[in-house]
């Protein structure tokens, strides 16, 4: 079993967590971020609306002065209208800038000048006044938090405001639990959906990262992961296809890869039996005629009858010497050949009539009678010298065998592509262990019997091989009646559409 990678086996958070981590992060440091930004802004409009109130108090005083208006009759106007907000408090002291005589007063009074004013340049305003103010930016409660000075534009009043630190105007100027209230309730949602993201992008990472897991251990795993449709999930699912494919490949390479094999084993076991074959078939006639020729060159004195009759055995056994090479020559040149023969046009029933004349003439078929039923028109397409081997080994062999009397090539049907035909006799037959070895090379059914009738055991797989080089194809089968049945095909010339 293959190792897993270092980093497929060391400990580690899960993926899914990580990103959830990295996104609730991100998330938060943008909540964060944008809730102290806009804290800021907001204490800084709060307190910007402080001072703008502060300072439309003593310019409301100032514009009463330069009016000639009752200045004591603004300023209960001012408490009255300060008097329900953070800014009740509000201490105005109004002093003549010559003699810096208290003249007006509302609150309590705020002796000296702040030190931090005290440098402060006097900015000209709008309506003709000197402005001065100071802040206290740490807002601490009981101490001065803010004080202004606006000079009128005669020069002749200075009006103050002074502000005391407070709860009130704690409450006023900061930011209140509301706005923290909803940042956590943003971030609460945020960190919910950074968690749906997480889980929804990391389900696809974690079917594959457990299938690369898997499929690195168990060398049959076969994936089944359900993948989101997603541009991950598609990147995934390709990659368990193109795993798969790599594996029906190497899957269907070993199948190959044994199946060849076995073909050559079963090709170096058929060679090995055929040469074994050869050499007993040739070892017979060889031995005989070894035998024969001894004799003679022995008996120099041998009377002349038996002398020729040891020389018509030792011809015999030459003939049937040359008969089994040519047949093996045949055998060759087929399994060589294979499909190159030169393929023509024939007239079947016109070799049939010739194949019958031959044999009145000859005495091949050894008296059998021959009839053949084919129609006129019956052209096959073929190799004329292969179709005659055909019908000469099925006939010898009949004549040698069968023990019949008539032998018969009939047209059994057609169709597009493919004749049809029978060739039967009317002998014993065979027993029915013995048919699906008729085509084998040597192949006997009686060795004693075939090697006294001459045979060499090729001729019917000769006849298989012609057929299958002529692009057809032959099954062998006992008659009902008695006897042997060839089905064989031959192809029909093609028509044109």
């Amino acid at each position: 079993m293959p190792k897993l990678p270092q980093r497929l086996r060391q400990p580690r958070i899960n993926y899914a967590v990580r990103l959830f981590l990295v996104a609730a992060g991100c998330v938060w440091a943008v909540i964060i971020g944008t809730a102290i930004l806009t804290a800021q802004q907001e204490h800084r409009l709060r307190i910007q609306n402080f001072v703008e109130r502060c300072d439309m108090a003593t310019a409301s005083l100032a514009d009463a002065h330069n009016h000639k208006r009752d200045i004591a009759g603004q300023l209960r106007f001012i408490k009255d209208y300060m008097a329900n907000t953070y800014l009740k408090d509000l201490n105005i002291q109004i002093y003549d800038n010559h003699t810096h005589r208290l003249l007006y007063s509302m609150g309590e009074i705020y002796e000296g000048t702040p030190s931090e004013a005290a440098n402060k340049i006097r900015v000209p305003q709008l309506d003709g006044t000197k402005l001065l103010r100071m802040i206290d930016q740490d807002l601490a409660n009981n101490e001065l938090y803010y004080y202004s000075s606006r000079i009128t534009a005669d020069g002749a009043l200075d009006i103050r405001v002074t502000v005391m630190g407070s709860d009130e105007l704690t409450a006023a100027v900061s930011i209140g639990p509301i706005l923290w209230l909803i940042v956590l309730g943003v971030g609460a949602l945020g960190t919910f959906l950074a968690y749906m993201l997480a889980s929804t992008q990391a389900r696809n990472v974690n079917l594959l990262h457990d299938f690369a897991r898997r499929a690195a251990a168990d060398r049959d795993f076969i994936p089944m992961g359900d993948f989101r449709s997603d541009e991950i999930g598609d990147i995934s699912r390709q990659i368990v296809a193109i795993y798969n494919s790599r594996m029906q490949a190497n899957v269907r390479r070993e199948r190959e890869h044994v199946i060849a094999l076995k073909a050559i084993q079963e090709k170096n076991s058929m060679k090995r039996m055929l040469t074994d074959n050869i050499s007993h078939e040739l070892k017979t006639p060889i031995g005989i005629i070894r035998a024969y020729v001894e004799m003679l060159l022995n008996q120099p004195d041998m009377p002349e009858d038996d002398r020729i009759h040891f020389l018509r055995k030792a011809q015999t056994n030459v003939e049937r010497l040359v008969t089994m090479l040519n047949d093996l020559s045949t055998m060759t040149r087929l399994d060589e050949s294979g499909s190159n023969i030169p393929i023509k046009e024939i007239d079947f029933h016109a070799t049939l009539f010739a194949l019958a004349d031959d044999l009145n003439k000859s005495n091949i078929a050894n008296g059998m009678e021959f009839h053949y039923n084919v129609p006129l028109d019956c052209v096959i397409l073929g190799n004329e010298g292969l179709l005659n081997s055909v019908l000469q080994n099925l006939i010898k062999n009949a004549a040698a065998y069968s023990q019949g009397t008539q032998i018969s090539v009939d047209l059994l049907g057609r169709n597009k592509h493919y004749f049809t035909f029978s060739f039967s006799d009317n002998g014993t037959g065979v027993g029915e262990e013995h048919l699906t070895h008729l085509f084998d090379r040597f192949y006997r059914v009686d060795t004693g019997r075939s090697r006294k009738t001459g045979g060499t055991g090729l001729g019917l797989p000769i006849v298989k091989s012609a057929i299958n080089s002529m692009g057809g194809s032959i099954t062998v089968r006992n008659r009902r009646g008695g006897g042997l049945e060839f089905i064989f095909t031959l192809p029909r010339p093609q028509q044109p559409e």
